[in-house]
C-alpha cells in the first residue's frame, strides 16, 4: 500500500528527529571525556565557567532532542498530536519520568564530581571524601542510565516503525551512531561506573523490545531502531564476553 502524502509529512521528521539527538548525545560524550582530567580552577568556583555552561547546555539540547523525538512519534496518523499519547499514556509517563531522572542523575554526578576534585587532599580520605564519590559515580551515573534507559525503551516502544524506512548511506550513518552513543554508554556504565548487571539488562530488554515487534533485518532500517540496537546489543554482548573472559568485574582502560 503506498503512503499518502499526509502519511509521508508526519513520518518524514522521524529520522531527523532521531539524527539531531544522535549529535546531541556524541556532543555530550565528547565534551565530558575531553574534559574528564580538567583541573578545579583558583578561586571560589569548583569548575571553569565554560564547562559549567557547556555541561549545563549540551544534556539540555540531549533531552529536548528526546522530548521532541517523542512528540514526533506521539503524532496521530493525520499529523496532529495526541495528547493522551504525548502526555497521559503509561508510555508517556515512562518517557517524561525517565527523563526527570536522567537530569537528576546528571546534575547529581555534575555537582558531586565538581566538589570531589575541588576537595582539599587532607579530606580526600574521610567520610565525607566517599559519600561524595559514592554520589559522583555510582548514584549519579546509576540515575542517569535509568532514566536514559526508561526515555529510551519508551520512544523504542511507541516509534519503532513510525518512521520512513532508512536507505543508502543512511542505514550506516545511524548504525555507526548507535555504536557511539549507546554501545559506549552501555560500556562505560558497565566498567566505568562498576553498574554491569545493569548495563546487561538495559541492553537485553532494549534489543528483546525492539527484536519482537520487528525481524532483525528490519532494525537497520528502521530510524529508531537502528539509533538504538546496534550499539546496546554489541554493548550487551561485548560485557557478557568480557566478564567471563577477564572475570569479576572489568576496568575502565
Amino acid at each position: 500500500m503506498r503512503a499518502t502524502a499526509s502519511q509521508v509529512r508526519v513520518t518524514a521528521p522521524v529520522a531527523r528527529s532521531v539524527f539531531w539527538l544522535l549529535i546531541a548525545l556524541v556532543a555530550w560524550e565528547l565534551y565530558q571525556s575531553l574534559r574528564a582530567g580538567a583541573t578545579a580552577p583558583a578561586g571560589s568556583w569548583a569548575m571553569p565557567v565554560v564547562d559549567l555552561v557547556f555541561l549545563v547546555l549540551i544534556p539540555a539540547f540531549a533531552a529536548f532532542a528526546f522530548a521532541r523525538l517523542f512528540l514526533v512519534v506521539s503524532q496521530s496518523p493525520r499529523g496532529t498530536l495526541n495528547v493522551y499519547t504525548a502526555i497521559s499514556s503509561p508510555v508517556a509517563w515512562t518517557f517524561w519520568l525517565g527523563l526527570a531522572i536522567a537530569l537528576i542523575g546528571h546534575g547529581l554526578h555534575l555537582t558531586a564530581h565538581a566538589i570531589h576534585k575541588a576537595m582539599p587532599a587532607i579530606f580526600t580520605e574521610g567520610e565525607f571524601a566517599a559519600k561524595i564519590a559514592f554520589l559522583d559515580g555510582e548514584a549519579g551515573y546509576l540515575l542517569l542510565a535509568i532514566g536514559l534507559f526508561l526515555a529510551s525503551a519508551a520512544v523504542l516502544i511507541g516509534g519503532q516503525g513510525a518512521g520512513q524506512r532508512l536507505s543508502g548511506p543512511e542505514r550506516l550513518v545511524f548504525v555507526l551512531g548507535s555504536l557511539a552513543t549507546y554501545g559506549v554508554a552501555i560500556i562505560y556504565l558497565g566498567v566505568g561506573a562498576g553498574q554491569i548487571i545493569f548495563a546487561i539488562v538495559a541492553s537485553a530488554i532494549l534489543s528483546a523490545v525492539s527484536l519482537w515487534n520487528m525481524p532483525p533485518y528490519e532494525v537497520t532500517r528502521d530510524p529508531i531502531a537502528a539509533f538504538m540496537i546496534p550499539g546496546a546489543l554489541l554493548a550487551g554482548i561485548a560485557l557478557i564476553i568480557w566478564t567471563i573472559v577477564v572475570g569479576g568485574q572489568p576496568t575502565w582502560p
